[in-house]
């Protein structure tokens, strides 16, 4: 796309060559180039966000924020970069005008979905483990898989180990009664599995934001995820979810994902002993909603407000808009900001 002509260049997590002024909005890292910040790439791109054609440096969670300081904690030029970082901007989505999901409280089933392609990372093998419990105890859940199951250090997800082994007596639980598999699904069609559904489940070992949350919510569905990463900042404690204690680092990041060798009996222990303890969270989670629907649907409204008050495009582009004009005029100063009561980019932080 040509933009030799813009007054500014909005990008998300890469970084533009170029002679226009741009401002970047960030997901984790920045520079994107993961176990390489001793590369003179790595130097080449910070100095491009140095740079005055830089205009503001955008996260969209304190999670990122966090983990983009401790990236560039040696950066020659890190006052420069801390001055331009704004507080978080969170994504937004488009919000319907009424709460898709239907009154569910009527039911006897407990319907939940789990959505993930990365089926280890995200969380799967408790969902799985859960749902073989569930029917053990005879529990009335039932549990939808939206996934391709992309597992392994070879297809590029960095929570996992090369052999899978370790994880067979947890995935013959994919041929539960209680659960049913259903690979991808289009959008349209999960949308539609979101409609008649309870309770969203993200029992992540590590994402960037989560962005299945605030897509659940949009939908009227409650979120039980983790406490790491971004989901603290947008799954509110038995009000639009619940969320799991995971031991994390000072970041949010979950604590032994590079603590130990992926391959290595430790963390083959570790992986396996989070994945029953989370399962045994998340189950009397989902037990407790199975028979307390009046908090259920408490929870439902609670999430669908959620979406419409912090996440809707109808409320954000405007304040979206309003700090880009801003920028094209001139770059953001966070000393600046903190001296006067601050540009756009603070009412739309969170």
């Amino acid at each position: 796309m040509p933009t030799t002509d813009a007054d500014l260049i909005a990008t998300f997590n890469r970084i533009p060559l170029g002679t226009r002024p741009f401002a970047i909005t960030f997901e984790s890292h920045l520079p994107r180039l993961f176990g390489y910040e001793g590369s003179a790439a790595f130097r080449y791109f910070t100095r491009k966000l140095a740079d005055t054609r830089c205009r503001a440096i955008i996260p969209i969670s304190k999670f990122a924020r966090g983990l983009f300081l401790r990236q560039q904690r040696s950066c020659a030029y890190l006052d420069v970069l801390e001055d331009k970082l704004t507080d978080p901007i969170h994504p937004n989505i488009r919000v319907p005008e009424k709460r898709p999901r239907q009154d569910r409280r009527g039911e006897r089933v407990l319907k939940c979905v789990f959505v993930g392609s990365h089926f280890i990372r995200k969380g799967g093998l408790s969902v799985l483990h859960a749902a073989r419990r569930a029917h053990e105890e005879g529990l009335p859940i039932e549990f939808h898989i939206v996934s391709d199951m992309t597992m392994g250090a070879a297809n590029g997800v960095w929570t996992d180990p090369n052999a899978l082994d370790f994880a067979n007596d947890y995935l013959v639980a994919l041929k539960l009664p209680n659960l049913h598999h259903h690979g991808k699904l289009a959008n349209s069609e999960l949308l539609a599995l979101l409609h008649t559904s309870d309770v969203s489940l993200l029992p992540t070992l590590s994402d960037t934001y989560g962005y299945s949350v605030i897509e659940s919510f949009a939908m009227g569905v409650p979120v039980i995820g983790t406490a790491c990463c971004a989901l603290p900042e947008i799954i509110e404690e038995g009000v639009n979810g619940f969320l799991i204690d995971l031991p994390v680092t000072e970041q949010g990041v979950w604590a032994p994902l590079w603590a130990h060798d992926h391959d290595g009996v430790d963390y083959i222990r570790i992986l396996r002993d989070t994945t029953e303890k989370v399962a045994a969270r998340l189950l009397a989670h989902l037990a407790t909603l199975a028979v307390d629907r009046e908090k259920l649907e408490e929870m439902s409204v609670a999430a669908f407000d959620t979406a419409r008050y912090r996440f809707a495009a109808s409320k954000r582009d405007r304040e979206l808009e309003a700090l880009y004009h801003t920028l094209a005029a001139a770059p953001y100063s966070r000393k600046k900001d903190r001296a006067t009561s601050g540009p756009s980019c603070e009412t739309a932080s969170f």
